[in-house]
């Protein structure tokens, strides 16, 4: 599908916007109609379906969806599974990328016995579109539902007209006996961890001390299948300075490895990412430490985040070959980097983050 220079720089700007908020408040809870006077079921799996239409002259883009079922759920979009849970106790939050004007939203929601009891979905999905505005849609009785399944329930173009409406059951969160439930945590609060990272440097290392003088490390990230990079988070130290590049860029700079230094990098979207770092020992130990975390999205609204440390994948050089630090760069001939040890480890100890 071709996509206008426009609208490319559009969306690429939607990446820079903090997800809008999205919770329960308006969704219903939805079963079947087989459920009893005391609002129990017969254990078993249920279908669900809801096909959503983007609004006139509008064209959407992606879905974050929040959903709980009682007990278990396997969720589709567009006849692909997205993601399942297990525990009715705490919602799932997905991103999915949506077609541009009809998609179909299904749930395999499944009740377990071996009495019957109390059951129910509770789905709500903020649909945005290329525009960047949003709307809502929520499980109420415009969900069609089934007592039975029938392959290929999930697909779009699966007719679903003789199905009942879903059964709602009362509102969140008045109603028991689930009341509140736990929302997972957002997103954005998901970060690489330093504590986590190695200090590591050449094989060079004797009796704790390095040569003086400059040595390059490298290392290439490439992100699964579909996914883009759009955006990378980089923390780091060296004793005892640096010079830090990021996709053949220079980033950034110190001298002072008694504290970490983080840099955010916007990127051009691509499945790879290049650090390069230049690092200099001025006497006695030496050493580098970072984490690095990559945003990344097949669709630009649906990031999802990829974490690492340096440990004995990274590369060096004795010498530092003019052109090290970009992309492409032959480093077939470099060793793996020597582990000195973790996080905390003497002579560093629990460096801080630079104020």
């Amino acid at each position: 599908m071709a996509i206008t220079k426009a609208l490319s720089v559009f969306i690429l700007a939607l990446c820079a916007m903090q997800t809008l908020a999205i919770d329960f408040t308006a969704s219903k809870w939805i079963w079947t109609n087989e459920l009893d006077s005391a609002g129990n079921a017969t254990p078993g799996s249920r279908a669900f379906r809801r096909v959503f239409t983007s609004s006139a002259n509008k064209t959407a883009l992606a879905a974050n969806i929040l959903i709980n079922a009682d007990d278990l759920f396997t969720l589709y979009v567009n006849g692909a599974v997205v993601g399942t849970g297990t525990d009715y106790r705490t919602a799932s939050a997905f991103c999915v990328p949506l077609a541009a004007s009809t998609n179909v939203f299904a749930v395999n929601a499944t009740n377990l016995g071996p009495a019957r009891n109390s059951a129910g979905l509770l789905l709500a999905v903020q649909i945005t579109y290329t525009d960047g505005s949003t709307q809502t849609m929520v499980t109420d009785s415009s969900w069609r539902s089934s007592v039975t399944f029938t392959t290929g329930f999930e697909q779009l173009g699966f007719d679903d007209s003789a199905w009942p409406a879903a059964t709602v059951e009362g509102s969140f969160p008045s109603k028991a006996p689930w009341g509140s439930i736990t929302s997972p945590p957002p997103t954005s609060s998901i970060a690489p961890a330093l504590c986590a990272a190695n200090w590591v440097w050449t094989n060079e290392v004797s009796q704790g001390n390095a040569p003086v003088g400059s040595r390059a490390f490298r290392k290439v990230f490439t992100l699964p299948p579909g996914q883009l990079a759009t955006s990378a988070t980089i923390f780091i130290s060296v004793d005892n300075e640096y010079t830090l590049y990021v996709q053949g860029q220079l980033v950034g700079s110190s001298t002072d490895w008694t504290s970490a230094h983080s840099y955010v990098v916007n990127l051009v979207p691509g499945f790879q990412v290049t650090i390069g770092v230049l690092a200099k020992n001025d006497d006695g130990p030496a050493a580098l430490i970072a984490a690095v975390e990559i945003r990344s999205a097949a669709c630009p609204l649906c990031p999802s985040l990829k974490s690492a440390v340096t440990d004995g994948t990274w590369k060096f050089s004795t010498s530092t070959p003019v052109g090290f630090q970009a992309p492409g760069f032959d480093d077939s001939t470099w060793q793996n980097v020597v582990v000195e040890g973790k996080y905390g480890v003497g002579p560093w100890g629990n460096i801080p983050m630079a104020s």
